[in-house]
């Protein structure tokens, strides 16, 4: 009787022990999940912000090749007047 005691009790006990361990586990895993999707989701944030500068320089740069190319534009025709005043002061200075 003092037998069959001793190995009910081993039983209990291992089955105890596999239930606890398994439950520690499956805690253990869900916590690591948590924590892996709090990470993935402020590297996320962290690109959005990123994405987001990104495309206001890509903004900020069209804008000012834009107005590069009118002024370079504004120069252009500005210097063809320039030569034609100058061109104007030669006549009345030859006259």
């Amino acid at each position: 009787m003092t037998i069959e005691i001793t190995i009910l009790i081993s039983v209990i006990s291992v089955s105890s022990a596999l239930f606890f361990g398994l439950k520690n586990m499956k805690k253990a895993d869900e916590e690591d999940i948590k924590e892996k999707a709090e990470k993935n989701a402020e590297i996320n944030i962290k690109l959005d912000n990123l994405l987001a500068m990104v495309s206001n320089l890509q903004a900020d740069i069209k804008e000012l090749t834009s107005r590069l190319t009118k002024d370079e534009k504004d120069t252009e025709m500005l210097m063809i007047k320039f030569n034609e005043l100058e061109k104007r002061i030669e006549r009345l200075e030859e006259k």
